[in-house]
């Protein structure tokens, strides 16, 4: 047989071991795909080769990472300003990258680039007297996000923010984002229905309302990620247990867009304060918070937490988190924990 086989020509041999290295190979086409590099899917950081558990659920399920448990991993932490109290995450400069808004101890919003391991200035704007109200987001289609407080949207005109009046937007409690695109900021008293608005800039009355808004157990397919911060009353009326009950913003996420929703909350006990996610029945029926992932407990008070895409590459979907020290009660760090 041996002797057959040197008959093979030199192409016919290559294939035959492409061939059988094919099942461990890096695919630079399932990269570009699922939009992540090749070591998402190896075990050798530059790719190919044996593949890790995520390799593996991908080559046995066509190809596709819908259904991948959701789990993430800390990518980065930077020194945030000192005394910072809200952080927001959106394009507010038109640059095709997310920009990091950090709120301080007055009502101005500085605008930060991510540029190695320091934020750089880009901006800032003065939001007035409910400056830590804000939400930013795409709340006009095809634009730069817009920061949005109570009566007020701003949005950046090329060399300054501008202001526009939007007395119809008298409470925020959050943003939407629903499954098929669209974006809006909302107020939800606990009693009636919430009150959805989109962006139309330039119009006498900019505010367009929004889709209706269902109940987190009906989400899926619906929302592709809710970011709502509620008074504590009214989160304590919910039946939440204690270690989430103070947590400063909640949401739900479709962090895979594939229909499955998860909600996620801070959760603090003496071990700290976590990231945690939850199934989203819970945020409205209480019951059990069994986390089907948790972060590792930070270091600090948990301030403030958004999500988006990673604003060092503007690539990668995860959490931007904000917390206080632990030794320095002035001194602040921005986590950010990517999508795995």
């Amino acid at each position: 047989m041996m002797r057959h086989l040197w008959r093979l020509t030199p192409c016919m041999f290559a294939v035959m071991l492409v061939s059988a290295a094919a099942p461990s190979a890096a695919r630079p086409e399932y990269a570009e795909k699922e939009k992540r590099d090749c070591a998402y899917c190896h075990i050798n950081p530059a790719g190919g080769g044996e593949r890790n558990t995520r390799g593996q659920y991908y080559a046995s399920h066509d190809h596709s990472l819908k259904g991948l448990p959701v789990e993430f991993k800390l990518l980065w932490k930077i020194s945030a300003p000192a005394e910072s109290r809200r952080v927001g995450l959106g394009d507010v400069l038109g640059t095709k990258k997310p920009q990091v808004l950090v709120l301080g101890s007055t009502d101005e919003l500085a605008v930060y680039e991510v540029s190695g391991e320091q934020l750089t200035q880009k901006a800032a704007v003065k939001l007035g007297p409910k400056a830590s109200s804000f939400v930013v987001g795409n709340l006009q289609k095809d634009k730069p996000a817009i920061v949005a407080v109570p009566g007020a949207l701003f949005h950046w005109t090329g060399q300054a923010f501008e202001q526009t009046k939007a007395p119809a937007l008298s409470a925020i409690s959050g943003t939407v984002r629903f499954f098929e695109g669209e974006e809006c900021v909302f107020h939800f008293d606990g009693i009636s229905d919430p009150t959805v608005f989109s962006v139309k800039l330039g119009e006498q009355n900019p505010l367009v309302v929004g889709p209706g808004m269902v109940l987190p157990d009906q989400g899926a397919g619906v929302y592709s990620w809710v970011v709502a911060r509620f008074p504590e009353d009214a989160v304590a009326a919910l039946g939440w247990p204690s270690e989430v009950s103070k947590s400063p913003v909640v949401g739900l996420w479709d962090a895979r867009a594939d229909k499955k929703l998860m909600a996620w909350a801070i959760w603090t006990d003496t071990k700290g304060s976590r990231l945690v996610l939850v199934d989203p029945g819970v945020l409205m029926y209480g019951g059990s918070f069994k986390p089907s992932w948790s972060s590792e407990p930070f270091e600090g008070k948990v301030l403030d937490v958004t999500l988006g895409l990673d604003p060092k590459d503007g690539k990668v979907p995860g959490f931007l988190v904000l917390t206080a020290g632990s030794s320095d009660e002035k001194t602040r760090t921005l986590h950010f924990l990517a999508l795995q």
